[in-house]
């Protein structure tokens, strides 16, 4: 394998304020590499794939745990940069593969991504990555902007995101919604950088974010999610994603999740 170039350092801080940028942790060939299974896995969609616009409209799809059976998914999952970057921001050895996830949004597309944490979708702790990588440079105002700090703050209930099937087990309302950042975007303190095809924005799961605005062209992006070696289920009074149903139907409370479904990586 290539020795790939070290990525610039991180800017701003993920511990301070629950985001950072990386630039260039994915190199132009496996960026191409990887639009490509984008376009295979879209004609061959898995269990969890879903068209998130409404219909009728230009679409935004994803797919999840593609790194299953895709060997340029599963590369860039459990090879190289972007385990590496996880592992060095946990402090440890080893990390836990939670889900690649990618996003297709045809030309046209609109559909957005509201503001939302990755934290509550899941039943575990501690807290997880998101690593961001957009494979086409976004479209202006499309890509993704984070709330600076906000993973010090409460917990929101999750969102619903699919026009058609849903990706929460049910509508129950227990935590608060998430408030109306847009209104007032600098008090919140959002974070939104130029990014380029490659560059990487990694998040604390309890920071606010989002995404979306008109696109001119097709925007294809993925996101990766690693947990700490030591992650233990922690079995939710609200509605989590369907597939963990699906993946470990008898979790038991405080049982660690690094096991068959969510591999142990040594970076």
């Amino acid at each position: 394998m290539t020795a790939m170039p070290a990525p610039a350092p991180m800017d701003p801080n993920i511990t301070d304020d629950g985001v950072a940028l990386v630039r260039r942790l994915v190199d132009a060939g496996q960026i191409e590499r990887l639009k490509a299974a984008i376009e295979a896995c879209r004609q061959t969609p898995g269990p969890s794939f879903r068209t998130l616009s409404p219909p009728g409209q230009p679409v935004l799809q994803s797919d999840l745990f593609r790194w299953r059976d895709n060997a340029e998914f599963r590369a860039l999952a459990t090879e190289g940069a972007v385990p590496r970057l996880a592992a060095e921001i946990f402090g440890t050895q080893d990390v836990v593969l939670m889900e690649d996830q990618f996003f297709y949004s045809a030309e046209g597309a609109s559909t957005p991504s509201p503001w939302h944490q990755d934290h509550p979708y899941h039943p575990l702790e501690p807290w997880f990555l998101t690593i961001w990588i957009p494979l086409d440079a976004p479209p202006a105002g499309t890509g993704l902007r984070a709330a600076a700090g906000s993973h010090r703050g409460e917990i929101y209930a999750p969102v619903e995101f699919s026009a058609g099937k849903k990706t929460l087990q049910s509508d129950a309302a227990v935590l608060r919604k998430v408030p109306d950042i847009d209104a007032d975007p600098a008090s919140f303190g959002v974070f939104a950088p130029d990014v380029d095809p490659g560059d990487a924005m990694v998040l604390d799961s309890r920071t606010l974010h989002a995404a979306g605005g008109l696109c001119t062209g097709v925007f294809r992006r993925l996101s990766l999610r690693y947990a700490h070696p030591d992650t233990r289920y922690r079995l939710r009074p609200w509605p989590v994603a369907t597939f963990w149903a699906e993946h470990h139907p008898e979790a038991h409370e405080g049982e660690r999740i690094a096991g068959p479904a969510f591999p142990l990586i040594t970076a």
